[in-house]
């Protein structure tokens, strides 16, 4: 992806210039939630403050350390804020939100592990509860990120708008396995049902698609383990990725086929050798995309297809809260001024 570097240094609760005077003059604010090191918000916000939008910054891990919370809650009054050294921002001036890459309260005054745990679990519990109870423009609403990531419901769902998807299989029976191989003459893949990451004496490690060649089936012990995704080899000609920001379509063509590192999951990332391209959907592609968002009333996600040789468009999943920045330096195409603009109007 893009050169790696340290997000841009904003205050914990970030406000534009004249501040007051927007606040008088009856303007509505804009609430970010996120980390310190999320590199896709900084361009959103940048954007954001050349509109001359009123913007809160709400990096989570802060919660409890430099920032305190209040809600208080009576009849007929519900009233939310947050209070750093630097001021405090009450939610009913929210317009819109963008939930984008939250983490846990870091709890760093808790007396040790068990208390830490603890408080890490009550923060992170009233927080998502507190966001269910706002009523206003959300670039996505929690709950609905977390119906959407399932890929199970994905793959059920799909078919519905008319996308092609692949036959899968999800088993922790080695058996089972071979039979799927062999009914797919050989050519399957296997993938991670949700978190392709793992750490390992404190390396963060990837975890990536790749083919199932015959000597793996006699080694498929490790299936019982746990459920397995596999899926039947798709012929590439090369793989879309596309952004989806309210109305907006961006989709972008990988040329994943060109690396051999890249051959079977892009996200091993060999930006030299892999072109990548502003793509033209067929209109009924970009339409099932849209629809597909809609029905899991998203305002944001991301879809990853592959293009076969016979120009056949083939499903794979839907990110919801997913990445686009690599792209938006590769093709310019203006992803992040689009979400910026979505989140000043408070609607699609």
């Amino acid at each position: 992806m893009c050169k790696t570097r340290v997000a841009k240094n904003y205050p914990r609760l970030k406000h534009s210039t004249g501040e007051s005077e927007k606040r008088k003059a009856g303007k509505m604010s804009i609430l970010i939630i996120t980390n310190k090191f999320d590199l896709s918000t900084d361009e959103v916000v940048s954007h954001l403050l050349k509109m001359d939008a009123l913007v809160f910054r709400l990096n989570t891990e802060d919660l409890c350390s430099a920032i305190d919370t209040e809600l208080h809650i009576t009849e007929g009054r519900f009233e939310a804020t947050f209070n750093s050294l630097i001021r405090s921002v009450n939610l009913s001036e929210i317009r819109s939100i963008f939930y984008r890459r939250p983490k846990q309260a870091e709890a760093i005054s808790a007396r040790d592990e068990t208390a830490k745990a603890f408080v890490k679990s009550e923060t992170s519990t009233f927080l998502n509860w507190l966001w269910e109870a706002l009523d206003c423009f959300w670039v996505s609403k929690p709950s609905h990120i977390r119906r959407a990531e399932s890929k199970i419901d994905q793959l059920k769902v799909a078919p519905r708008f008319g996308f092609v998807i692949p036959k899968t299989l999800i088993t922790n029976n080695p058996a089972t396995v071979r039979k799927f191989y062999s009914e797919c003459g050989g050519k399957i893949i296997n993938k991670v049902l949700a978190k392709g990451m793992v750490e390992k004496e404190g390396r963060i490690l990837g975890i990536y698609t790749r083919k199932v060649e015959p000597e793996h089936l006699d080694a498929l012990d490790s299936v019982k383990l746990a459920p397995c995704v596999f899926q039947e080899s798709i012929e590439k000609a090369f793989e879309v990725r596309i952004t989806i920001v309210g109305k907006q379509v961006f989709a972008t063509e990988i040329h994943s086929q060109n690396s051999q590192r890249t051959k079977d999951d892009w996200r091993r990332y060999d930006l030299e050798n892999t072109p990548h391209k502003e793509h033209v959907l067929p209109s009924e592609v970009e339409s099932a995309c849209l629809s597909l968002v809609r029905y899991y009333s998203l305002a944001f996600a991301a879809i990853d297809m592959i293009v076969t040789p016979q120009e056949k468009y083939v499903f794979l999943e839907i990110n919801p809260n997913g990445q686009w920045l690599w792209l938006e330096k590769l093709t310019s195409q203006p992803i992040s001024k689009a979400i910026a603009q979505m989140l000043v109007r408070g609607a699609l």
